[in-house]
């Protein structure tokens, strides 16, 4: 079996309703701007027949995927090292190759018909616990309540909510953060995990002092953790951060190299890693990365927002002490499964074992009204 083309397109048919709307700005919409989905794909084809469909892509993707024709795609291990051997290669190539990489182990699980949790020799857990990730709701303390209260409803453990301000706002932003964070709380009660994600307010602004004071504030909340509220390369100082506060930090979603992971883990930096699987790698490196996780002792729940259906298959395959929760995006995976056949989704706050063959996911031609491939 060889590699014969790489293509990469957007596909674009019906219209955005639901859940599916956002209610803040996101990726250039207006809150509550009705649209047609839109969804773009790499595919990796081969001269047996059997392709591999990944999620995103770029022309970076479609030039780096031109060393990949006449490859066997069998030789994973060979590619990946071969894109990475050279000393700072990965730092611009590390989402094309993610990218790749993930396309070509839906492939390969497609050739032998079986999913690819199977393919890594799960499935290990029965089911595993799903928490909300609420980007896209609206970020108010009153609304916040009030949809966590339905996802609570629905049968989660757990809400992830996204701080709309950082330092920059001053004390009246700080205010707003904790006060929507004590809604929740008020609203779930005190047995529902509530993570806390700063990514939403640009966290490269925050000071050690700041996210101090933040991290202080939410203790007498129970807050699970408190998600990359600095810059990803701000290694030193997440290990002071540690030191001041009793909530646990979490962060990986930005971090490319192996080395990072391995110096937060080493340092007690992070409670929780959190590797995003189109970032970090693809399947190939991230096998690599919840070992070295389970090693430290340390749960590993990848980032899993437009990733959900490649990480959860990970998650399965390793137990419940290395990979005890995992993220469901409700918004985002509204969007980004439209085109498939499928809908994979968390019953009754409880993921249950993916599906294959690959993935699990194919787009259904009914679907698309139009495709747009890039040059």
């Amino acid at each position: 079996m060889k590699i014969t083309n790489i293509r990469v397109y957007d596909l674009i048919g019906g219209e955005r309703s639901e859940l599916a709307i956002y209610e803040i700005h996101r990726n250039g919409m207006d809150p509550g701007m009705v649209s047609p989905y839109r969804q773009r794909l790499t595919e990796i084809e081969t001269d047996a027949g059997v392709s591999g469909i990944a999620i995103g892509g770029s022309p970076d993707v479609i030039a780096l995927g031109q060393q990949l024709i006449g490859e066997d795609p069998r030789g994973y291990e060979a590619i990946w090292h071969r894109f990475t051997s050279r000393p700072h290669s990965v730092d611009g190539r590390s989402r094309p190759l993610s990218t790749l990489d993930v396309a070509l182990w839906d492939l390969l699980a497609k050739a032998r018909y079986e999913s690819v949790c199977r393919m890594l020799g799960g499935p290990v857990q029965p089911s595993i616990r799903a928490y909300a990730a609420m980007l896209g709701f609206l970020p108010e303390p009153e609304a916040a309540a009030e949809r966590s209260r339905e996802r609570v409803a629905e049968g989660f453990t757990g809400v992830k909510w996204y701080l709309p301000y950082n330092e920059m706002a001053g004390p009246e932003g700080f205010r707003h953060n904790v006060d929507m964070i004590r809604a929740v709380r008020e609203a779930v009660g005190p047995d529902i995990d509530i993570m806390v994600d700063c990514i939403l307010s640009d966290s490269s602004q925050n000071s050690l002092q700041y996210v101090t004071k933040l991290a202080r504030a939410f203790e007498e909340l129970n807050v699970t953790w408190l998600e990359e509220p600095l810059r990803a390369e701000d290694l030193s100082i997440y290990a002071r951060l540690r030191t001041e506060t009793r909530t646990p930090i979490a962060f990986g979603e930005h971090l490319k190299h192996r080395e990072q992971f391995l110096r937060a883990l080493r340092d007690g930096i992070a409670c929780v890693i959190q590797p995003e699987m189109h970032v970090a790698g693809g399947m190939t490196e991230m096998r690599k990365l919840v070992v070295l996780a389970s090693s430290f002792g340390v749960p590993f729940v990848p980032h899993a927002n437009e990733s959900c259906r490649n990480s959860i298959h990970l998650s399965f395959a390793n137990p419940k002490r290395a990979c005890p929760i995992a993220e469901w995006g409700v918004k985002i995976n509204h969007n980004v499964q439209y085109f498939f056949k499928d809908f994979y989704q968390p019953v009754d706050g409880f993921f249950l074992p993916p599906q294959g063959p690959g993935f699990g996911y194919e787009v259904d031609p009914e679907k698309v009204e139009e495709r747009v491939d890039l040059a």
